[in-house]
């Protein structure tokens, strides 16, 4: 499938990981064929994905970061082919709240979605990873296993998305960043940090291509419940 431009790749409703649909057959090379930047998990929740420049990292429970091979694979990735269409420098120190009501006053419009990197030196960097599910079990079960790092006077990349609410059963709404060291050895979901000297870029979508799977646990599965109160729980 050819790239559309500021289009995002969903390759799964988020809804269907809420719920424990925690593996798919759609393997890192197709979802690159999306897109060379993004977020996501890999089949069993086994660590945080986070894309750079057609890089899939995997963040694990244990701390570790590797590369993860093309022939893995995803039951939930978002990846967009990015080109940033605005850029700011700033000092700060910004904590995350304070990032997030910036950026907000960057967004052209809460009606279109937004893939957002931003590199800087971070004071202090709260993230999270979940371990290796060996069975089905909904995200919020999951969340209460994950596992924290507090990391300091570290520099990294924070890359992600910014999604409007009525998205909520596609993707998740608001702020969902992952971060990654510069040295490529710590990382994880995004909880809590401190920033300053930063670079933030931001791409606006106004697009989207939603993948929806064909394997017996999703075809079966219920996904009219609304479930934005638990993935809001487990996400943040």
């Amino acid at each position: 499938m050819k790239i559309k431009p500021n289009s995002l790749y969903v390759s799964s409703p988020v809804n269907a990981l809420v719920q424990g649909i925690l593996r798919e057959d759609k393997t890192l090379n197709q979802i690159l064929g999306h897109g060379n930047f993004g977020l996501g998990t890999f089949n069993d929740l086994d660590g945080e994905m986070i894309i750079l420049d057609g890089n899939f990292y995997q963040i694990r429970s244990d701390g570790t970061v590797s590369i993860a091979p093309l022939e893995g694979s995803s039951p939930y990735a978002c990846v967009t082919e990015f080109e940033a269409d605005s850029k700011i420098e700033l000092k700060g120190p910004f904590g995350y709240m304070d990032l997030q009501k910036c950026i907000d006053g960057l967004l052209l419009s809460k009606n279109l979605m937004y893939a957002i990197k931003i590199v800087g030196n971070f004071s202090f960097v709260r993230a999270r990873s979940v371990p290796k599910q060996d069975s089905y079990k909904p995200l919020i079960e999951v969340a209460a296993d994950q596992k924290e790092f507090n990391f300091h006077e570290i520099s990294g990349v924070l890359a992600g998305f910014w999604t409007p609410d009525f998205l909520h059963s596609i993707s998740v709404p608001g702020y969902h960043l992952h971060f990654l060291s510069t040295d490529k050895t710590h990382g994880g979901h995004l909880l809590d940090c401190t920033i300053h000297d930063m670079t933030i870029e931001l791409q606006a979508i106004d697009q989207f291509v939603l993948d929806l799977p064909h394997s017996i646990e999703y075809l079966s599965a219920n996904l009219d419940i609304d479930v934005s109160n638990d993935l809001k729980k487990a996400e943040h």
